[in-house]
């Protein structure tokens, strides 16, 4: 019934929702007067709250996220998953999706990635860049957005803040009865808008994002829960260790990679 938009690595990654970036916001002006105006206390927000994750070296996060995508009757529906970061800069990762009823866990690490489904026992084994920044930058040519790929990256501000056209802050908000400051941004293809906390310990708390490039201009929404920037992890928690009878299966390329 949908109109999926590309193909995932792995069968069972079709079950998830690995969709558009955060890169964002909303914008009330018309296309006639993309006039740049960025309010200069926006953009200081938001290296403030960017900053502190491209200094880690590493970091961890859960993310509840919400993705639209348009049926090919017109209609727009909502998907759901969640997703368990852990980074170790400047080339290991270890995330857990969950969604429509299944686990997939991705590794990275030494120049390879492997994702594993654990209920169904599969697992495939690919050769990767050296580093998270440079397969992030390889996803993306590839057409393979996912919502929170971009808060791995080392140059999370610059990211955000290219091609800006229009961007204000709010101003203080609640969500949830938890005080945050609301900013909004407009680019060419995106509108969005970033929730965030001040103080000591700045945060990202909620991106939201319109994808004007689509029809029917998909909205994709990340809470952001328990982030830690200095998390005590291991070398085990980013190398898959194979379960006897678990079977390896080939990859599949998206459509246009190679």
């Amino acid at each position: 019934m949908y109109r999926i938009r590309y193909t995932v690595v792995l069968l069972l990654l079709c079950t998830l929702a690995l969709c558009s970036f955060a890169q964002d916001k909303s914008g009330t002006k018309s296309k006639s007067a993309e006039t740049r105006d960025v309010d200069p206390l926006a953009l200081d927000v938001l290296k403030a709250v960017t900053q502190p994750i491209e200094q880690a070296q590493a970091f961890s996060f859960k993310a509840l996220v919400s993705e639209e995508q348009l049926a090919t009757n017109g209609q727009i529906v909502t998907f759901f998953h969640t997703t368990e970061v852990t980074v170790q800069r400047p080339d290991k990762a270890h995330l857990i999706f969950k969604g429509r009823g299944k686990r997939v866990d991705f590794y990275g690490t030494n120049g390879s990635i492997t994702m594993y489904a654990p209920d169904a026992k599969l697992y495939t084994t690919t050769p990767a860049k050296a580093t998270i920044d440079d397969n992030l930058a390889d996803i993306t040519a590839k057409g393979i957005d996912m919502p929170v790929g971009p808060y791995l990256s080392s140059h999370l501000y610059e990211l955000a803040s290219k091609n800006l056209i229009t961007g204000y802050v709010i101003g203080r908000v609640k969500i949830y009865d938890q005080d945050v400051h609301q900013l909004a941004f407009t680019s060419p293809d995106v509108d969005w808008q970033l929730w965030v906390i001040g103080g000591q310990s700045p945060r990202i708390v909620r991106a939201e994002s319109v994808n004007k490039k689509l029809e029917g201009k998909p909205r994709t929404i990340v809470q952001f829960l328990d982030w830690n920037l200095s998390p005590t992890v291991s070398g085990d928690e980013f190398t898959f260790a194979k379960p006897a009878d678990a079977q390896r299966i080939d990859m599949l390329t998206p459509n246009g990679g190679k």
